[in-house]
């Protein structure tokens, strides 16, 4: 099944088969972040794509743009405290990110 707004492999077999492996990272792109609510999203099939990948991972990786952050969608994906390392264009020492350096996630 093809998530026609993600353009990602959704449902049940690629959630079955996600479970099966062992990842040392996940690299995840996300549609909102912010402290309160950690990570959110707006497509059902998707978050539990997410949910599961961050799961069957040691270390999660999200990428995203500064646009992206403090910003809220309806559905949780995972909380903060989830979040090893944070990657946006923004420079690491921007004000924006001082709150997720605090919070124990490192910035690049």
């Amino acid at each position: 099944k093809l998530s026609k707004n993600s353009k990602i492999t959704v449902g049940a077999d690629a959630l079955s088969r996600i479970r099966n492996l062992k990842p040392d990272l996940c690299f995840l792109g996300i549609n909102a972040l912010n402290m309160e609510q950690g990570i959110t999203d707006s497509d059902w099939d998707v978050v539990q794509l997410k949910q599961t990948m961050i799961a069957a991972s040691q270390k999660l990786v999200c990428l995203t743009i500064s646009e992206k952050i403090n910003t809220l969608q309806p559905i949780h994906v995972c909380g903060i405290q989830e979040i090893d390392v944070l990657i946006t264009e923004l420079d690491p020492g921007d004000p924006l990110l001082v709150p997720y350096k605090e919070a124990g996630i490192t910035v690049l």
